[in-house]
């Protein structure tokens, strides 16, 4: 019995960090590691691959547990986060700001293996990641912030392998930009009904009827950057067509094949097939260079 209860305590830990859901830990990890690939050219060191994976883990999982720090009267009134654990009363507050604590002392611990300048890009994205939470309360479009917040990965790494910003990493920063807020906009619709109940802003709320086409023109932008990226590679034609077919999949699903609100959670959860085959055209079009 004893077993039991402590087995279901640190299982309301896993679900607060959000442990039990690894699609978001890699919507993060995926242009982390595409900003290693282009801004090392291929040549990625491993300790650095290892940093930076432990460091999206750590982060997205403190994001996690403030959201819910910050949400728990609101989680309680939504029927999607209503189990969350501190929505249930599973874990106290206290409990969350300790862990909270303990996650935040774990991710500034790899500082110590970041050059100086990947240091101050990460203070701005920490306070991002803390903020998007509040900002749902007054500002139209909170998925800004998390676009900004997800997307700074992208400049971490760039500063700390190259102490430099080229046009490669604001073009990827954009890229990635451009994804958060398609893909995020897709996951906020399943909550629209209760966003508009509880009166918190979400871009679904701002763009209203005109959402899905704002999510297309989203993933527009993400494709268009994506290809300036590897226009240069010989397969070019190979790797768009790739995703042209991906986007098209995710894009009909949006537009003819949505029922009910679940139906959005499960297209949020296929933009994580699009990071994979970006991932890989990546890689491959580095490999060519050698």
């Amino acid at each position: 019995m004893h077993k039991t209860m402590t087995n279901k305590y640190l299982y309301n830990y896993l679900k607060l960090a959000r442990l039990d859901k690894p699609v978001g830990i890699l919507l993060l990890l995926w242009p982390t590691i595409w900003a290693l690939i282009l801004s090392s050219e291929g040549q990625i060191i491993f300790q650095d691959l290892l940093i930076f994976c432990i460091g999206v883990i750590l982060t997205r999982s403190a994001g996690c547990v403030i959201n819910d720090i910050f949400d728990k009267d609101i989680d309680a009134k939504v029927r999607r986060t209503s189990y969350r654990p501190l929505a249930q009363n599973e874990l106290t507050p206290r409990d969350a700001s300790i862990f909270f604590l303990f996650l935040s002392i774990g991710a500034l611990s790899l500082l110590f293996f970041l050059h100086s300048y990947a240091i101050k890009i990460i203070c701005v994205a920490a306070f991002l990641l803390m903020f998007y939470p509040l900002s749902k309360r007054f500002f139209p479009i909170p998925q800004f912030f998390l676009g900004i917040a997800f997307s700074s990965s992208v400049l971490v790494v760039y500063a700390h392998i190259q102490q430099n910003f080229p046009l490669e990493c604001w073009i990827l920063f954009f890229l990635n930009f451009s994804w958060v807020m398609a893909y995020d906009t897709v996951y906020a619709k399943a909550d629209f009904a209760d966003d508009i109940k509880l009166s918190i802003h979400s871009s679904p709320k701002f763009f209203k009827k005109y959402t899905d086409h704002v999510i297309v023109i989203f993933y527009l932008v993400f494709f268009i950057l994506y290809a300036i990226l590897i226009k240069d590679d010989p397969y070019f034609i190979v790797y768009l067509l790739t995703i042209i077919l991906m986007l098209g999949i995710i894009i009909h699903e949006l537009v003819f094949r949505i029922n009910k609100d679940t139906d959005y959670i499960d297209l949020f959860r296929k933009n994580n097939y699009l990071g994979i085959i970006i991932t890989l055209t990546f890689v491959l079009t580095q490999s060519w260079r050698f």
